[in-house]
């Protein structure tokens, strides 16, 4: 099989003076070849366990009002797919959105 000094050096090479396709397929096999024998595993990230939540009674806006006792995850789909929405007809507002998301 390839050394991984052999697939590194082949990579380095075609990246360098990469101008057909042919190459390009090269590349793409070498990438292949080296992640499936070489590259470590990622460590997969702890997460809490999924429990179901319901958001709390809250009083004042009818959006806090509609979602009152709901659970969480399903509220968040919603939300989620609402936002895609805004990023495409709203940039600046979906931006703001998560600027302020990231400030908290």
């Amino acid at each position: 099989m390839f050394s991984e000094a052999e697939l590194l050096k082949a990579i380095n090479e075609l990246e360098k003076n990469s101008t057909t396709y042919q190459d390009a397929e090269k590349l793409a096999t070498f990438y292949i070849l080296y992640d499936h024998l070489y590259r470590k595993p990622k460590a997969k990230p702890k997460y809490e366990p999924i429990r179901e939540v319901k958001i709390d009674r809250y009083n004042g806006s009818e959006f806090l009002y509609a979602i009152s006792g709901k659970r969480a995850t399903d509220v968040w789909k919603i939300v989620n797919e609402t936002m895609e929405i805004i990023k495409v007809v709203q940039p600046d507002i979906y931006k703001s959105v998560i600027g302020r998301l990231s400030d908290i």
